[in-house]
């Protein structure tokens, strides 16, 4: 897997966010970085100073709704693959998710496909694959 990649993880839950750095650094096998956020506007600030590739996003942070959370970082990164982890979620919101600029989305506690879904957006961030949001997800994210 090539490398090294620079994921940010923002995610209010110390434990689930070690949970996912560890995930990310061990099966990453040294080729993943890890920048932790522990809120939304430590994730928005660190998106200001710093370039990366992808940005795994907590839906239950307690200052902002999930979509908020979504427009919110994916006005600052618009280019940036955004992978949501939320604890629960319902196919009209996974579809709303989608439309909003994520790309996928993975329960928390899915680890193998929590893994999956992550190698397989730097994978193709890395052949240079078009993995932008579709032209209708920019302009609900931009709305």
């Amino acid at each position: 897997m090539p490398g090294p990649w620079e994921v940010l993880v923002i995610e209010d839950d110390e434990l689930d966010r070690a949970l996912v750095a560890e995930l990310l650094t061990l099966r990453g096998r040294g080729g993943v970085r890890v920048t932790e956020a522990h809120d939304l506007q430590s994730g928005l600030a660190a998106l200001d100073s710093h370039r990366f590739d992808l940005v795994m996003l907590d839906t239950k942070l307690p200052e902002a709704t999930a979509l908020h959370a979504l427009r919110a970082v994916g006005d600052k990164a618009p280019l940036t693959p955004i992978l949501p982890h939320p604890a629960y979620i319902s196919a009209q919101a996974r579809q709303i998710a989608r439309e909003r600029g994520a790309f996928d989305v993975v329960v928390r506690g899915d680890l193998n496909a929590m893994w999956a879904a992550v190698n397989k957006l730097l994978t193709l961030s890395t052949f240079g694959s078009d993995i932008q949001p579709s032209a209708r997800a920019a302009r609900a994210v931009g709305q």
